[in-house]
């Protein structure tokens, strides 16, 4: 079963690669940063980035 890909489509899974992204890119600065603010950056702010990322991309196809 073929879809087609719908603008709608296409902009939820850039939304979704972009959370994604940022996320990676705030794991990749927090480990080279030794203060204790880093870990609550690590695993706050690029935890909820990805998970995020994970539930539009979720969202996305299921809704295709």
């Amino acid at each position: 079963m073929m879809v087609e890909n719908s603008p709608r489509l296409q902009q939820r899974l850039k939304i979704a690669a972009y959370l994604l992204i940022a996320g990676l890119v705030l794991e990749a600065i927090t480990l080279y940063w030794s203060s204790p603010l880093s870990f609550i950056l690590f695993a706050g702010g690029a935890g909820t980035l990805m998970v995020l990322g994970i539930i539009v991309y979720l969202i996305a196809i299921a809704a295709a």
